[in-house]
């Protein structure tokens, strides 16, 4: 996740004045998520033919711009530039699975709508949930952080080892903790909107929703493939 040395809010700042600001934050941050996702929507459907292998292509892209916002967070205009290019890529990468999945099983395309709903509810929630506590979440991070490290070395021995997800039990049981750990990362990045971050980084808060929603969508939707078999049934 991304942090920031000036994200946290002057002292001077009175209670009042600091939920303004956040408030102002979040409302910049809303609008740049809402028109990332829809970017990253053009993208997919535009890029649904694509050949895998210029997806993959697009998807180490993808991470390219990740590594590359970690530090230019602070650098207006390339930051932005640099979120969209993510949006642009993302879209790409995910395009052709999402239109194999759509039209490869008989309720493929429900099942894609459905994990989106569910996702985009899942964040309405906790981010209103986030807004009105006095909670802070900020101590998740070193948890969430371990968490998605364990997952990630889970998932690489599972390349070389395809028996320990052959078992739906187990593959199913490692989508869901995946969820939970993005969900949990939704509640830190939230929380460091509120009470961290400053009026300067609104990229930077933008990119770590942007991720939580995807990674929490792409989770959710494995997890209905898996209990539904894509609706029962491969098409012809």
């Amino acid at each position: 996740m991304y942090n920031s040395s000036l994200n946290n809010s002057p002292s001077y700042y009175s209670a009042d004045q600091s939920q303004s600001r956040a408030a102002a934050l979040m409302q910049r941050v809303a609008y740049l998520l809402c028109t990332a996702l829809l970017v990253t929507a053009g993208a997919a459907y535009v890029g649904r033919d694509l050949p895998m292998g210029i997806s993959w292509i697009c998807g180490i892209g993808a991470l390219v711009c990740v590594f590359a916002l970690a530090f230019t967070r602070a650098v207006p205009g390339l930051n932005l530039v640099l979120l969209y290019a993510l949006s642009v890529l993302e879209g790409l990468f995910f395009g052709p699975v999402l239109n194999y999945i759509i039209h490869g099983f008989t309720l493929g395309g429900q099942i894609v709508g459905e994990a989106f709903a569910i996702t985009a509810i899942v964040m309405a929630g906790i981010g209103s949930y986030v807004w009105i506590t006095n909670k802070d979440f900020g101590n998740l991070g070193r948890f969430l952080f371990f968490g998605l490290l364990g997952l990630i070395v889970v998932g690489i021995v599972a390349i070389f080892w395809h028996a320990l997800f052959a078992m739906l039990g187990i593959y199913l049981l490692y989508e869901v903790l995946v969820a939970a750990i993005f969900v949990g990362f939704m509640l830190y990045d939230f929380s460091n909107i509120k009470h961290r971050y400053g009026p300067n980084d609104y990229v930077t808060a933008t990119v770590s929703l942007y991720l939580d929603f995807l990674n929490l969508f792409w989770a959710i939707l494995q997890i209905l493939l898996a209990l539904t078999g894509g609706g029962g049934s491969r098409k012809d």
